[in-house]
């Protein structure tokens, strides 16, 4: 796979950031500000911890994922893009596309005025040119903008492929998409949403794998640490809710039981929902990932 775009040169950080080598040497960003903690990956712009200060962990990366510059990293922040799974019509290669597998470029790292840090995270490749947009404070601003710079309209599915860390999955309960139609992956192929409409809250009890139709926001109560994970969303009208259960156990970067304490909960565009980008324009989303106490 390629490295992606040329490394540029380190911009200026404020102390409450430093760059240098993570888990397995690979270049991480790390910061810590008043308002939190967090770690950013340049492979794959993966955004791997966030602590909100005084809280726990929100976001689940597995103990077993790997960091060889080469392999998406399996937990965090994953960017699916520009195809999500294997796309739109079931043969894109590689699965969720390249942009978690490329070396991004650390365009600037700023401090906020709310006490926590803006990092700009940049990289191009097939006619595309992204930006990303990390702020780690007191809640988690992500956003991405993908421009397409080719000669011809350009069909581009994206996710924000979040895992989020919980107690106990089993005694989770997701809010937030009663009544959404929604496509189920474990049961069906690709295609446009099959038109499934959800009835209450939902309770992980065994593999979940549903794609809805969905732009509002979500709550996930995770009575174990007593909070609520909350993740609202602008102009992502699809919402994925992925746990593979012991299908894990398949997965050589998963450990068999760590299935039980993570529910990916992700915002993006899919599918029948995936944006035509014309050539010149520009198409960003966003998400904002927030902890109430319980």
């Amino acid at each position: 796979m390629s490295s992606g775009p040329h490394p540029l040169p380190v911009p200026r950080l404020p102390r409450s950031a430093a760059l240098g080598p993570g888990r397995g040497g690979q270049p991480r960003l790390l910061i810590d500000a008043p308002a939190a903690s967090a770690q950013i990956y340049l492979h794959g712009a993966t955004v791997t911890s966030w602590i909100p200060r005084g809280g726990k962990e929100v976001l689940f990366t597995s103990r077993d994922a790997v960091f060889d510059g080469a392999t998406a990293i399996r937990g965090g922040v994953p960017l699916c893009l520009p195809d999500f799974s294997t796309g739109i019509h079931g043969d894109a290669l590689p699965k969720h596309g390249w942009a978690r597998l490329v070396a991004w470029s650390l365009r600037s790292v700023e401090a906020t005025a709310e006490g926590g840090v803006r990092a700009l995270l940049a990289a191009n490749r097939d006619g595309l040119s992204l930006l990303y947009e990390v702020e780690a404070g007191s809640s988690l601003g992500l956003t991405l903008s993908v421009r397409n710079d080719g000669a011809h309209p350009r069909t581009v599915e994206a996710a924000l492929h979040t895992y989020l860390a919980l107690h106990d999955v089993t005694s989770a309960e997701l809010t937030g998409l009663e009544g959404s139609r929604y496509w189920d992956n474990l049961t069906s192929g690709p295609g446009p949403c099959d038109g499934r409409s959800s009835g209450g809250r939902l309770r992980i009890n065994g593999p979940v794998d549903r794609i809805y139709d969905s732009t509002a926001a979500v709550s996930l109560t995770d009575p174990g640490n007593g909070r609520v994970i909350t993740v609202s969303k602008r102009s992502a009208p699809s919402t994925i809710v992925w746990n593979p259960w012991s299908a894990a156990s398949a997965l050589p970067d998963m450990a068999d039981a760590e299935f039980a304490s993570m529910l990916c909960v992700e915002s993006g565009a899919v599918r029948d929902h995936a944006p035509v980008i014309e050539p010149g324009a520009t198409w960003s989303m966003q998400a904002r990932i927030g902890v109430e106490a319980l």
